[in-house]
């Protein structure tokens, strides 16, 4: 809106142009209000993989109010998978026996891989990320390294909570650290302590990392209709609340079994809600976005032999990466969920409210990776050790990008930090 006053005419009528200065004032900032609650609806509905569009590093260092290390929220969004045998010899593999044992599916197809000349490891563990930022490569996580993060970040038990891809997360890790590390109640395996030895080397003075995944669904139905009502019930609250001056880093996530963007939207403010009125402003809180289905994942027969296994290359680039839009499983509207929910959380952050909320990236990442999934039954879940590994390493990259951006104070409480250090202009 273009206004041009005429100063000739206001200087007899002062009033007037006064009254008319107001007036498209406040059309302006009902614009602007009006063109903030569209972005979100636009965040909603964005059915295109996000390039990011953001200034170099270079141009982000040199302003103050930006964060000391930009990597927090340009990691994982640009990049290809490398494929590196070497890399899938030291880190792709998980120490047997297996801390949380393969299903049976696992074990007829994945499991059943025997090596070969040319594929000494599966495939899908020979794929390296490198980040198309040279500063902001995923680290790997090693039992050492990630126990030190912990412990500068004062973090004393970690919880898993959302879906099944969530829970996956949690095997990973889990099986990641090893049996010697990481133990698992012998009534409930969803429920173990990680074992972080001091100098290397196990004694009376390890420090013991309660773990703990729970699947976001109670048994309570809202009512008219068949969705589960989300809520923390008293085995999450306990965990939560062992010691209220802990600090526990939570991952948590929705989405992926979302077929109505309202009820998305009602569902995580549901959950943010959850957090927010635990009052536990010193817990590190982390959404990991939902990850994408790809549609018709190879191999499509029952037949194939898994004892030989796949030689599926991840996409080259993000264009690649397409999904039906109406996909019988919604598939299609995961990218929105995440552009919604970083939104959210940003100007959650921004406000000042209470607790801070950061975001784990993984979509673009995970959009390569169609060549891993458990099929021919299942497109959207993946093998293992496979993809999902990479969340966990992502997850360990950005605590401890974290522990050095972020300045601790008082007892274990973060100085506050916008989203992955992101300010919103």
């Amino acid at each position: 809106m273009l206004v041009r006053f005429s100063m000739g005419k206001c200087n007899t009528t002062r009033g007037l142009c006064l009254l008319l200065f107001i007036a498209v004032v406040i059309s302006l900032v009902m614009a602007s209000s009006a063109a903030l609650s569209k972005h979100a609806d636009e965040a909603m509905s964005s059915s295109v993989l996000v390039k990011d569009q953001s200034p170099p590093l270079s141009a982000i260092r040199k302003n103050s109010d930006a964060c000391q290390d930009a990597c927090l929220w340009k990691s994982g969004i640009n990049g290809s998978w490398v494929q590196d045998f070497d890399f899938a010899r030291d880190h792709g593999q998980f120490e047997k026996p297996l801390v949380i044992k393969d299903g049976p599916f696992q074990r007829r197809t994945a499991g059943a891989f025997q090596p070969s000349e040319d594929a000494p490891f599966p495939w899908r563990t020979s794929w390296r990320w490198v980040d198309h930022e040279s500063d902001c490569q995923v680290d790997i996580l090693t039992l050492d390294k990630f126990c030190k993060v912990l412990q500068k970040l004062n973090v004393q038990r970690i919880l898993f909570f959302g879906d099944s891809l969530t829970d996956a997360m949690y095997t990973g890790l889990a099986n990641k650290i090893g049996h010697a590390n990481f133990r698992l109640n012998p009534d409930n395996q969803r429920n173990g302590s990680m074992i972080c030895p001091v100098g290397g080397v196990h004694g009376a003075d390890d420090r013991i990392i309660p773990v703990f995944d729970k699947k976001v669904s109670a048994d309570k139905v809202r009512p008219n209709t068949t969705r589960k009502m989300i809520e923390f019930d008293h085995e999450v609250r306990h965990f939560l609340d062992i010691s209220p001056a802990d600090r526990v880093l939570a991952v948590f996530n929705i989405g992926a079994h979302y077929h109505d963007v309202n009820h998305y939207r009602q569902d995580l403010g549901v959950m943010l809600n959850l957090l927010s009125n635990m009052n536990r402003s010193q817990d590190l809180y982390i959404f990991r976005a939902t990850s994408p289905g790809h549609e018709g994942c190879l191999p499509r027969t029952r037949k194939f032999d898994w004892k030989v296994g796949t030689r599926i290359v991840p996409l080259a680039k993000f264009e690649d990466y397409k999904v039906t839009v109406g996909h019988q499983h919604d598939w299609d509207k995961f990218e929105g969920y995440n552009n919604y929910t970083k939104y959210v959380l940003l100007e959650h952050n921004r406000k000042g409210l209470g607790p801070i909320y950061h975001y784990l990236d993984i979509f673009n990442m995970t959009a390569l990776r169609h060549d891993a999934h458990a099929a021919p039954a299942d497109c959207l879940h993946f093998q293992a050790p496979g993809p999902v590994d990479w969340w966990n390493h992502f997850l360990f990259t950005y605590l401890s990008r974290l522990s050095k951006d972020g300045q601790l104070r008082g007892k274990g409480s973060m100085r506050e930090i916008p989203t992955n250090c992101r300010r919103s202009s």
